[in-house]
């Protein structure tokens, strides 16, 4: 039985134990929703900080720009260059221009891609075809893409062709890479049910490696969208008379600097749009993806 004058003096010790370590200051545990208010304060901060930045620093450039920081010639202000925008909006060339390279990014993105997903799968499955082949990715990934363009200019000659082609090599190299890194994570226990439930290699290739390798596959695409423009906007400077890229050169070449802004930023909203449809098509086939996130 407990002696109540022990117990009593225990817990005065106890407190004043407690109110030792109040005065010391050190930190006690947070309870659960006790910081709730200070978190959304935080985020909302940092919501109006991301609109914030650009805005200011668009504004700086005016400003530099008027005081004569900056050099007009090279660096035009930002209203300058909103002048350009809504004139090569209403004739339409910014338009036309898009649509040609979005047009070359549609086939060469795709070809480059359903061809690495598929190589990729196949690597990923096949020891015998990804010790014969695999080699010969590893050695010819680090060439230079666009030091490739000659070349395929005197394969499959002037025009579209070699830039879609380039295209495809480009996002092939980064697509069949990320896939093989897939099938090969596979937890061994999913490979052994199918191997005992007698799957074929065609229902290994779609009921497991391809589901399991989503994630890996469009990291992949996201990835591959950033070096698809490099390529196709480096691309379109030597072998392509429309398209934002020739836009950008002829602009240089002239020395009227407005369109040549005015296709850089269309580049990047471009590539931005890109990969929010790609995020969104990764969400639609993999909905434990989006649950979970």
């Amino acid at each position: 039985m407990t002696d109540p004058l022990n117990a009593g003096e225990r817990n005065s010790e106890d407190g004043a134990v407690a109110d030792r370590v109040a005065k010391a200051g050190v930190p006690t545990l947070l309870r659960r929703g006790e910081n709730t208010g200070q978190h959304q304060w935080t985020a909302r901060a940092q919501w109006w900080l991301r609109l914030i930045s650009p805005l200011l620093l668009l504004g700086t450039w005016e400003l530099l720009a008027y005081v004569g920081e900056l050099d007009a010639r090279f660096f035009p202000p930002p209203s300058e260059i909103g002048k350009s925008a809504v004139s090569v909006i209403q004739d339409g060339s910014l338009w036309r221009a898009s649509q040609d390279t979005l047009r070359r990014l549609a086939l060469g993105y795709g070809a480059g891609a359903l061809s690495g997903v598929i190589i990729g799968l196949w690597l990923g499955l096949s020891t015998w075809f990804r010790a014969l082949i695999e080699p010969w990715i590893q050695i010819t990934y680090p060439i230079p893409k666009l030091a490739l363009y000659p070349l395929l200019v005197l394969v499959v000659g002037l025009g579209e062709m070699p830039i879609i082609v380039l295209l495809a090599i480009g996002v092939f190299y980064v697509v069949a890479i990320n896939t093989i890194a897939g099938v090969l994570s596979i937890r061994r226990v999913i490979i052994d049910v199918g191997r005992d439930c007698r799957a074929s290699f065609m229902q290994f290739f779609l009921t497991i490696a391809l589901p399991a390798s989503l994630p890996h596959i469009f990291t992949a695409l996201e990835i591959s969208l950033g070096l698809a423009y490099i390529i196709l906007i480096g691309a379109e400077f030597v072998g392509a008379k429309s398209g934002l890229g020739a836009i950008i050169w002829s602009s240089w070449q002239l020395f009227d600097v407005g369109p040549m802004y005015v296709s850089i930023v269309t580049v990047s909203i471009l590539g931005y749009f890109s990969v929010l449809a790609t995020r969104w098509l990764g969400d639609f086939l993999m909905p434990w993806r989006r649950t979970h996130g």
